[in-house]
């Protein structure tokens, strides 16, 4: 990746569901990698720690529910690539070799948390200045609002 220095990308083209507006961003965090660790009730959650890869991660955050203590959603996707990498075409399993992660964080019993993402494929570029990941994925039986990335981003 270009840049040594850790990138946020607002996007124009969130996703609207059920006429419910939501923001979403593209974050690019080099030289990290992602660590994935399971707690005491083997629950998968994500650390990142300086590394040689670099860290996409998408998010997908829907605008709080008026009058509602658990009314935030969020859903993102982490993925890891060589920091010069500039193309990748993945399917399936082939998606844990860039250790890809759904999260889900909201109040939602028993369907929230981080899950390895292998259903699915992943197109991914990075060239002339100019990133654009083209993702479709599905996690199990965990509800997802999105389920679908096509984002085209110009690089600093």
């Amino acid at each position: 990746m270009q840049s040594p220095e850790k990138q946020i990308f607002n996007l124009e083209n969130c996703p609207k569901m059920s006429g419910e507006n939501a923001q979403c961003s593209i974050k690019i965090i080099p030289n990290s990698t992602l660590i994935i660790k399971q707690d005491e009730f083997q629950s998968s959650y994500i650390e990142i720690e300086k590394g040689e890869k670099t860290i996409i991660k998408y998010e997908f955050k829907r605008n709080q529910l008026p009058n509602t203590v658990d009314g935030h959603h969020i859903e993102m996707i982490y993925f890891e690539v060589e920091n010069d990498t500039e193309s990748i075409n993945l399917v399936n399993e082939e998606l844990q070799s860039v250790k890809m992660m759904y999260g889900r964080l909201c109040y939602c019993k028993g369907t929230s948390g981080y899950f390895k993402v292998s259903q699915g494929s992943l197109k991914f570029s990075n060239k002339n200045n100019e990133m654009t990941i083209k993702l479709k994925f599905k996690v199990g039986k965990i509800p997802q609002l999105i389920s679908e990335i096509n984002e085209t981003i110009k690089l600093i």
